[in-house]
């Protein structure tokens, strides 16, 4: 609303500007005062929302010597057991009837885990021995 003195754009029965009381119903002045608290809370409410596009939160409880150890084992073809472990059911199977991908993916997953590239089923990294 405008101030009717100084023409200043106020949003309170006192204008901000000039410090003038304005006249008005009671019904806006708590119509305003409630699209203020409205306004406020939603303001806060996406200020303390943290989006973490990252979703790696700590660090995986899985043992990063087991899960080497046991893609180790892919060499000699029982692959994915590591899989299995880090909590990975579907690539699991998938790299167990495949022998690890024919050797490929049993390889690539032995430097990611070296190089603690490798994620447990919930996005966290192994990396814990």
């Amino acid at each position: 609303m405008k101030c009717p003195y100084c023409g200043g754009e106020t949003r309170y029965a006192k204008c901000e500007f000039c410090d003038s009381v304005i006249e008005q119903s009671a019904g806006e002045t708590v119509n305003e005062m409630l699209q203020d608290v409205t306004r406020n809370v939603t303001q806060n409410i996406v200020q303390n929302i943290t989006i973490n596009p990252n979703t790696t939160i700590g660090i995986s409880k899985k043992s990063k010597s087991t899960a080497i150890v046991l893609c180790c084992l892919g060499f000699f073809g029982m692959g994915g057991i590591h899989r299995f472990y880090a909590g990975k059911i579907g690539t699991g199977i998938l790299w167990f009837c495949t022998v690890g991908c024919f050797g490929i993916g049993t390889v690539m997953d032995l430097v990611s885990l070296i190089i603690n590239k490798f994620y447990d089923s919930h996005e966290r990294p192994i990396s814990k021995w």
